[in-house]
């Protein structure tokens, strides 16, 4: 049959997944996102009370701007 240029069903299926251009952006996207997680912890940290990049700032009476201390 290869004389009429005709191929055997389910020859495509031999060929392994590829990375085409979709993948590469989207694997981009993914260390993209990561790193800025990462930069804005660390940010976060240096601002947070005692280090911590989750805590809250106190916030007793009305005037909070006095009770924040950044630095270490």
């Amino acid at each position: 049959m290869s004389q009429f240029g005709m191929q055997m069903p389910g020859g495509m299926q031999r060929r392994g997944p590829s990375l085409n251009v979709y993948t590469g952006l989207l694997l981009g996207a993914v260390v993209a996102l990561a790193a800025a997680c990462v930069t804005l912890y660390v940010q976060g940290a240096k601002i947070g009370p005692e280090g911590n990049a989750m805590g809250v700032h106190p916030t007793e009476g009305g005037a909070k701007a006095d009770k924040i201390k950044f630095g270490n």
